[in-house]
């Protein structure tokens, strides 16, 4: 959704220069197809899921992770869309799945959407769900797919971490209550959502899948922070959460309505990073 960009800022947006602090991450970047132990983390296997029993333990492990009430996408229809040219794979540790991604064609030739990327909640923290992104870049990189596209919700700073500051996506487009009216862990709350865009040969992604940093360059650059209780009060304080919800919507709409685009996270400041190289 675009709106106008009035250039009013609200108390978490800044003009100032840009400092990427960096998120802490694990080099997961090379051999995920195969069991790994690495930085002292688990061991894990990443690969596709085969047989309907891993594809029930997908389905399964849903209500852990976006909680009950949110309506989990079924394991045989994982199963159809995957032997019709979708991605669902998974990490497996001692044979048991502890995570797992699933996406499926667009109605763009080359663009994957990414419907899913769940990790079980006592297994978080150790990577798994940057090396299953990972995974799936490589997958869709040999198809000749070269660009996902997924939805996450701007509150949420670990997934913003991820999507944009580890994964290096970027986005230009904010979705209104997209989903309408959600369970689970997004119940009592306007379903709004970022659009990100993985370009998967971009030199900034192909670099971040190496560990390295790519300098960009921007002619102007603005801040917008998530607050620090954003993600707490979703969970206790509903209407302060919907404040936090219509303030940040509106600073995004009106960013990207001027020709800004997210293309970093500040990891320490919880802040998205827009840049718009095309100024004069």
């Amino acid at each position: 959704m675009r709106r106008r960009f009035s250039g009013t800022r609200r108390p978490w947006t800044t003009s100032e220069p840009i400092k990427r602090n960096a998120c802490p991450s694990i080099d997961f970047s090379k051999n995920h197809d195969n069991s790994r132990r690495a930085n002292g983390m688990t061991a894990a296997e990443y690969r596709d899921l085969s047989g309907m029993a891993e594809f029930r333990a997908a389905e399964a492990m849903q209500p852990a992770v976006w909680g009950e009430g949110d309506a989990p996408d079924p394991g045989d229809l994982m199963m159809v869309i995957q032997a019709e040219g979708g991605l669902a794979a998974g990490a497996f540790v001692d044979e048991r799945l502890v995570g797992y991604i699933f996406g499926f064609p667009s109605a763009t030739q080359g663009v994957q959407y990414s419907q899913r990327l769940a990790v079980l909640p006592e297994m978080r923290g150790r990577g798994f769900g940057a090396a299953l992104k990972w995974y799936q870049r490589r997958w869709c990189l040999k198809r000749s797919i070269r660009h996902v596209r997924w939805t996450f919700d701007p509150m949420r700073g670990v997934n913003a971490a991820l999507n944009i500051a580890r994964l290096g996506g970027r986005s230009t487009t904010y979705l209104v209550d997209y989903y309408g009216a959600m369970g689970g862990i997004n119940e009592g709350l306007p379903s709004d959502r970022l659009l990100v865009d993985w370009y998967l040969d971009a030199p900034v992604v192909a670099a971040k899948s190496e560990g390295r940093v790519v300098a960009e360059d921007a002619k102007e650059w603005l801040r917008i922070r998530v607050p620090a209780e954003a993600e707490m009060s979703m969970r206790h304080d509903r209407k302060k959460a919907l404040g936090t919800r219509l303030s940040l919507r509106d600073s995004l709409c009106e960013a990207f309505a001027g020709g800004y685009e997210i293309t970093g996270f500040d990891c320490l400041e919880r802040a998205y990073i827009l840049t718009r190289t095309g100024a004069e």
